[in-house]
């Protein structure tokens, strides 16, 4: 239960930020953002969050441990970007915002550790090395 919590937290923000920013947002603000923060790449605020989604997705799937601390170090590593980007753009509240994202990717990362240490044989978490 302690993985869920947290892991239902990120992925719904997760995709539900990506929903807001595609739909809500739309390509004519988007663009006016990047010009705002003088982004010479307008297509990372598309294929970014796309790629928000496809972690999401990774990170709920149980199956792939090694693709999942992947995509949890996407989540950390896009959400540090877009809190330095509001720094730069003095906007306090999603600089908040974005911290309490990272906070939360570290959370679930640190459950999803913590339940896989559990689970695995004793061999495994002990250390043992195979005679030769």
């Amino acid at each position: 239960m302690l993985y869920w919590i947290p892991t239902i937290f990120l992925c719904g923000g997760m995709i539900g930020s990506t929903v807001l920013w595609l739909t809500v947002t739309g390509p004519p603000e988007i663009v006016k953002i990047a010009e705002k923060m003088d982004a010479s790449n307008t297509w990372v605020f598309y294929l970014l969050p796309v790629g928000q989604v496809i972690a999401a997705i990774i990170i709920l799937n149980r199956k792939m441990p090694a693709a999942r601390t992947f995509a949890y170090a996407f989540a950390i590593f896009y959400n540090g970007q877009l809190m330095l980007l509001l720094l730069n753009s003095e906007n306090a509240v999603g600089v908040a915002l974005e911290f309490g994202k990272i906070a939360v990717a570290v959370w679930a990362y640190m459950a999803d550790r913590n339940r896989i240490a559990k689970s695995a044989p004793q061999a495994v978490t002990s250390g043992a090395s195979v005679p030769a």
